[in-house]
């Protein structure tokens, strides 16, 4: 994403920054180039002059020497740095650093052709450019879409859409909305509207599953870890508000003091029961099981059909299912 922009090299014949030129590295590729460089890490990045990258764009890199050019990546010891000051206030300081660095002895690092596709060293020169391959890294970062799980997959989808744009504010945005659709659910089944109150919990999940797909998107492009957390404690909040949402619809507040349905307890245990289940299995039974959305969906239409109890045990009844022929497959 823009965030992880390197360097930005192309001047004209004046020495003037054109902003209209941004290189944009593959960040995989950086980091693999610096974990190879001396401790501390210092080089300087280069690429063959008769590169099609340089060649096509042949006023746009500093030149090295007759064979090389500067490939937009510097990595240079802090000692150097001071002698800008001894350089006139219109001498331009990306060029002086440059030489500095050269003089200093910063080894030089050849990108070899694989490592100059146009998906590893973009240089863009537009901002159609620049989307298209922001929605390149999105599309490799997002994976592909599970339709085994409807619901989740049909919520990456739409992250994947609106990303980039969201990508920063869609994760609490999502989140938000997530809570108050369930907090909601939860307050409609407990006044007996009981499919109503589970297609809000759906809807809820649904949100929830777009906050996930936001966090995971983060976690690729801009390596924050602590999106995965926030994620994992959504996903225990949604867990929770939907068993809730489920034990009210199946045992309104408003007949307990009549009786108490005891097979109530088959809603948050069929949700706990799905929970372990999405854990250890393989990729496809994990998606499928971790599908709240779905699953809450499939019982609010069973209550519209009247057979949501029976629909709610046979949900539990999958979910122990899954996990005793998980254990024996162990």
């Amino acid at each position: 994403m823009r965030t992880a922009l390197i360097a930005a090299l192309a001047r004209t014949d004046s020495g003037t920054l054109r902003a209209e030129l941004v290189l944009v590295p593959d960040t995989a590729l950086a980091s693999s180039l610096l974990a190879d460089a001396p401790r501390p890490p210092h080089l300087i990045a280069c690429l063959p002059g008769d590169s099609p990258l340089a060649a096509g764009h042949p006023d746009d890199f500093e030149r090295i020497d007759a064979a090389r050019c500067w490939a937009g990546l510097l990595v240079m010891r802090g000692a150097p740095v001071q002698n800008l000051a001894d350089f006139p206030a219109d001498a331009d300081p990306v060029s002086v650093l440059l030489r500095l660095a050269l003089q200093a002895g910063t080894p030089c690092i050849d990108l070899t052709t694989p490592q100059l596709s146009a998906e590893t060293w973009l240089l863009a020169d537009s901002a159609a450019m620049l989307a298209a391959h922001e929605q390149g890294l999105i599309a490799r970062a997002g994976g592909g879409a599970d339709w085994r799980a409807p619901l989740s997959a049909l919520a990456g989808v739409l992250v994947r859409r609106l990303a980039p744009r969201g990508l920063v504010q869609g994760m609490p945005i999502a989140a938000g909305i997530a809570l108050t659709l369930l907090i909601a659910a939860s307050v409609n089944a407990a006044f007996g509207a009981a499919a109503a109150g589970l297609a809000l919990a759906a809807a809820g999940a649904f949100a929830g599953a777009a906050s996930a797909a936001y966090a995971s998107l983060i976690g690729q492009l801009r390596r924050e870890p602590g999106a995965a957390r926030l994620a994992a404690l959504l996903s225990r909040a949604v867990d929770g508000l939907a068993a809730a949402a489920l034990l009210l619809v199946l045992a309104p507040p408003q007949l307990w003091a009549a009786s108490w349905a005891p097979l109530a307890i088959c809603g948050p245990l069929a949700i706990g029961l799905a929970r372990l289940a999405a854990r250890g299995s393989s990729a496809a039974a994990a998606a499928i099981w971790a599908d709240r959305a779905s699953q809450l969906a499939g019982l609010a239409l069973a209550t519209t059909l009247g057979v949501l109890p029976q629909a709610t045990a046979l949900f539990a009844a999958a979910g122990l299912g899954a996990l005793l022929l998980r254990r024996a497959e162990d």
